[in-house]
């Protein structure tokens, strides 16, 4: 039991320490290996619930900074999200007393990984945080093959060779023959190096700016955001700050989300005092802002992005596709309205229909991700494959305080840069707010004189390049999870109609 509880300890710890605000990519490549060696010889509840005790303590320390919103709902998700731990730690143990060649697992773990990853990232509206591939984002060469596999061909190939050195560390206590160990070490090296070299090859050196952008971060406090009295203060702000940015000639000034303190286009004095501002400093602005929309459903309101011309006009706008479950609206509130009487205060907004692609005289055709909308890479390729040839992220990660939230979210606009091969500039209140180009590396960023990123106002002016064209990714969309959603699904059901079949 010692021995078994210092293995699922272990691995949980190496999980964590491989994202922010630890920071160590190092660590995911080796952190599965303890986890892996416990598995062997376990019955299966056994391996189910080890594996689940990994998932608990990965995701308790990973995703901790969820305590500044809600302790229970923070208790509640990563008790679900273990779920997922478990069930790739009984298809681990079956591929031990199923099938005794280890080359089987190199392929078949890799998949199990990745297919309840992508299935994660997509049930109940999803939750794709802190995937095992964006752990990676410090090694850009390692980031590379996402424009082909997506995100997922990251994980894999770190799931390969955790499982490679788990064989190897496992000859010493089975059967294994020497050439199978060879074998192991040579399939795990020829994948590593093939994509270290694909990364290589991919990545450009300097590349020629095609569109300068400035990115605004207001920094102001939750308290305030909504207060009527802080209104003209907030204003001032952005004002204050768009005008300091506009001195740096970039073409669009972007604010974050609802960093606009009222309903845009339907308060009028408040809209008459954004469009000053966009004819003060003759620059268009891309707005987060909160609209109100009157329609035969009656009255809806939006977490939107609104382009601010100079002129004084709104030409087009973004209303917000991908809404977060108790946080902007109720899930299941038709049916059972008493649910709002009984939770905290939650937003009720009305999610979007459109994929909005802006296109203006001087710009690059862009989109807008709203707040997490950037940790779904297929509502991300819903843009570029309409036109958008840049992705503008605006968001608030000022709820989760000074930790490492912000960063891990910016972890996820990283891949949805390399995955499209297009530029990624990030707004946010307070969070991560600067630019990323198609290559996953962060060329820019906002932060205060001595260094800080979060809470700390100001602006960061970006040359954002563009990228090479469109990717398989871009073309094919997620086949590389399908396919590995397909493995490990004929592998149990073979596996199981043998073990009927002997009986």
């Amino acid at each position: 039991m010692g021995r078994q509880f210092s293995l699922a300890l272990g691995s949980a710890l190496l999980l964590v320490l491989a994202f922010p605000s630890l920071n160590q990519p190092w660590a995911a490549w080796i952190g599965l290996v303890p986890w892996l060696l416990l598995l062997p010889g376990l019955r299966p509840r056994a391996a189910f619930w080890w594996s689940y005790l990994v998932g608990v303590l990965f995701f308790l320390g990973s995703i901790w900074w969820l305590v500044h919103v809600t302790v229970l709902g923070w208790l509640i998700l990563c008790a679900f999200l273990a779920l997922y731990f478990g069930v790739f730690g009984v298809i681990a143990n079956r591929s031990y007393t199923a099938h005794p060649t280890p080359h089987t697992r190199l392929l078949l773990l890799p998949a199990a990984w990745v297919a309840l990853e992508y299935i994660r990232s997509h049930l109940f509206t999803g939750f794709g945080w802190n995937l095992l591939g964006y752990s990676q984002t410090p090694w850009p060469m390692v980031l590379q093959i996402a424009d082909l596999t997506g995100a997922w061909g990251i994980s894999a190939v770190i799931v390969l060779v955790n499982a490679s050195i788990a064989e190897c560390l496992n000859r010493f206590t089975t059967r294994h023959s020497p050439a199978n160990t060879v074998v192991t070490i040579g399939i795990a090296t020829g994948v590593f190096v093939s994509v270290m070299g694909y990364g290589a090859w991919r990545l450009p050196g300097k590349v020629a700016p095609a569109w300068r952008i400035a990115v605004v971060q207001g920094n102001i406090p939750q308290a305030h955001k909504w207060d009527d009295a802080y209104t003209e203060q907030i204003l001032a702000t952005y004002e204050r700050l768009t005008h300091q940015a506009a001195g740096h000639q970039p073409q669009l000034i972007v604010w974050p989300e609802t960093a606009v303190p009222g309903f845009l286009d339907s308060d009028e004095r408040l809209t008459q005092h954004v469009f000053g501002i966009a004819r003060s400093v003759h620059r268009p602005l891309l707005v987060g802002a909160p609209t109100l929309k009157f329609r035969l459903e009656g009255e809806q309101t939006f977490n939107s992005a609104a382009l601010v011309t100079p002129s004084g006009e709104i030409p087009q706008q973004y209303h917000k596709v991908h809404l977060v479950p108790f946080g902007e609206f109720i899930p299941f509130e038709h049916t059972a309205p008493w649910l709002r009487h009984l939770l905290p205060p939650i937003g009720d907004f009305w999610s979007g229909r459109d994929y909005t692609v802006f296109r203006s005289e001087g710009q690059l055709p862009f989109s807008v991700l709203i707040c997490f909308e950037d940790v779904f890479p297929t509502l991300a390729r819903q843009f570029v494959q309409r036109g958008a040839r840049a992705l503008l992220v605006i968001t608030n990660d000022g709820w989760f305080g000074p930790t490492a939230a912000a960063y891990q979210h910016a972890q996820a606009s990283t891949l949805r840069a390399v995955e499209l091969r297009v530029p990624v500039a990030r707004a946010a209140n307070t969070g991560w707010s600067g630019c990323i180009d198609p290559w996953g590396r962060w060329t820019a960023r906002v932060q205060d004189p001595t260094g800080h990123e979060l809470f700390t106002e100001g602006f960061q002016a970006c040359d954002l390049p563009t990228g090479p064209g469109p990717t398989l990714y871009q073309r094919w969309g997620d086949w590389f999870a399908l396919v590995c959603g397909i493995l490990p699904t004929l592998w149990l059901a073979v596996s199981s109609y043998r073990t009927i079949t002997a009986k």
